[in-house]
């Protein structure tokens, strides 16, 4: 037993520690201080853009939290008007990148934009500036990032045991009070890996700030890097929101302490049945969430792109979703396999707070924006040739820049977080005695995970899966940096057209892309039913 630890010890710390190595690149930039630079940032910039960093953080991560998971509670619990095909579209605003809602919320509600101009115009009411306060942008986000929430904490409620809610029924607890002291509960693990995701989502953000003018602390991180050339100093800003993102996930499990909720049943009966004007407007309520954050872009988009098309389609976009579609694929196969093999549980794992701090080491690289993960590696491989030639060796920055190795890493570390964070919800679902029968019948320890851990995780992996997915597809500045010459993305042509102010045509590649999150989105679905019948 204690051999067989060591070996899984230390192959579990490999990996995590390779998949970390971007980490502790940029943790080396503290050995090259710049104390000018720094005095200038923590005077001049730093103390309103952490206060603005905080506002913005509490306000996302309250409205994710309420809206993702009640969200996912009605649809699951509740039997309402239109609630199959509400449940299936409440995952698409997962498709559409945040910088695309803020360019299309900003070309109708801008004071130029049509909401105003007809407000202005028919009701006489004067205009206001989108982009004063943060109530704006914190929607935005809200309305961008909320499937993280839903998607998680509606696959905990689709496992919570039916009949523990009928026993609070029969006991006459009103449905608010089964909710928050029977369903919440038990659903809380999910709905924290989702606000955990989220928030370090919300932290190396840049595109939806800047387009809004909204200063946060990824903004002194460009300004290090773009203004002052110090790719130090940007580094050294970048490792400060490694260490916020280190503290989310330890308070997240000082919260939740030796907590664990176990339930392996999947039902599809509803405890509550909505009817008459109550359920009308619960059904209105989901509907509005759903035409804000998908319908009514989705509808400028297609004006946009419908207008354009004629201009801006070409042959090229065949080569421009193959190199997607490849990197997609490959990226979310490589992340969902480390990530399982970090999340299977173990007991040697649950003993040893060395291998605990490791996996969690490798799922900080969601707190680091995309550029400074590129610019890290570089960098990194960089040294690491200098140190090779100096030894009289090779360089091997030929071999590794504009690799696709390269960027699939870059893909795995920074997206980590979302893969093992779903997978992770629900090996923690798994009861011990499942582990202590499997053991009493003499199964090893590759039987036990191929029969029993994998089934009952498929749940967790594939929404872990789609969610790496959809990101990578929506990566910007990592692909843009790190990809090969001749491999750009739909991501990298919306970007380049609308750097350009040229939205309509990029209504085109963002329909494409909006199209392909869909279509996952769907695959995810099937999976997803035929996952339930089996159990």
């Amino acid at each position: 037993m204690e051999k067989n630890c060591l070996k899984s010890k230390i192959w579990i710390s490999v990996l995590a520690l390779l998949v970390a190595m971007p980490i502790f690149v940029v943790a080396l930039s503290w050995l090259f201080p710049e104390r000018e630079l720094w005095a200038h940032f923590s005077t001049v910039l730093l103390p309103s853009l952490i206060s603005t960093t905080v506002i913005l953080l509490i306000g996302v991560g309250l409205g994710v939290t309420l809206l993702g998971t009640i969200l996912a509670y009605l649809v699951v619990m509740v039997e309402f008007p239109g609630r199959r095909w509400l449940e299936w579209a409440l995952f698409l605003p997962f498709a559409i990148p945040a910088y695309v809602l803020a360019f299309v919320y900003l070309g109708v509600f801008d004071y130029s934009g049509y909401a105003q101009v007809w407000m202005r115009e028919v009701l006489g009411l004067p205009g206001f500036d989108i982009r004063t306060g943060s109530w704006a942008i914190i929607l935005t986000f809200v309305l961008v990032f909320y499937p993280y929430v839903y998607m998680m904490a509606r696959a905990s409620f689709k496992r919570q045991k039916i009949n523990i809610i009928e026993a609070g029924q029969l006991l006459g607890a009103s449905p608010l009070r089964v909710f928050l002291k029977i369903s919440l509960p038990m659903a809380r693990p999910a709905v924290a890996a989702g606000l955990l995701v989220t928030l370090m989502e919300t932290l190396a953000d840049f595109g939806v700030v800047s387009l809004f003018n909204f200063d946060t602390f990824t903004t002194a991180i460009y300004s290090a890097w773009g203004d002052f050339r110090s790719i130090e100093v940007a580094a050294q800003l970048a490792s400060l929101l490694v260490l916020v993102a280190f503290f989310l996930i330890y308070f997240e499990k000082k919260a939740r302490g030796q907590a664990k909720y176990y339930s392996n049943d999947v039902s599809n009966k509803k405890p509550y049945h909505a009817l008459g004007a109550v359920g009308w407007l619960i059904s209105l309520f989901v509907f509005g969430v759903f035409m804000l954050s998908f319908a009514m872009p989705m509808l400028q988009l297609i004006i946009w792109g419908w207008t354009s098309v004629g201009e801006e389609w070409s042959v090229k976009y065949v080569d421009l979703i193959i190199s997607t579609s490849a990197l997609t694929v490959s990226a979310a196969l490589i992340t969902v396999s480390i990530a399982t093999i970090l999340a299977l549980p173990s007991h040697c794992k649950r003993n040893s707070p060395w291998l605990k701090g490791v996996i969690s080491m490798a799922t900080l690289g969601y707190a680091l924006p995309g550029s400074i993960m590129a610019v890290g590696l570089l960098y990194g491989i960089n040294q690491v040739s200098a140190i090779s030639v100096y030894f009289g060796g090779p360089s091997i920055n030929h071999i590794i820049f504009g690799s696709i190795a390269l960027l699939l890493f870059a893909y795995v570390s920074r997206f980590m977080a979302i893969g093992y964070s779903s997978i992770k919800a629900s090996a923690e679902q798994i009861k011990p005695v499942f582990t202590q029968s499997a053991r009493l019948l003499g199964a090893s320890r590759l039987r036990l995970i191929w029969q029993i851990y994998l089934h009952m995780m498929s749940p967790g992996i594939l929404a872990g899966g789609l969610l790496v997915a959809v990101d990578v597809m929506k990566e910007l500045p990592a692909t843009y940096l790190l990809r090969p010459f001749g491999w750009d993305t739909l991501a990298v042509q919306v970007y380049e057209l609308s750097a350009e102010g040229l939205f309509e045509r990029a209504a085109v590649p963002a329909l494409i892309m909006v199209l392909f999150g869909a279509a996952l989105m769907l695959i995810f679905q099937l999976l997803d039913k035929k996952s339930s019948k089996n159990f």
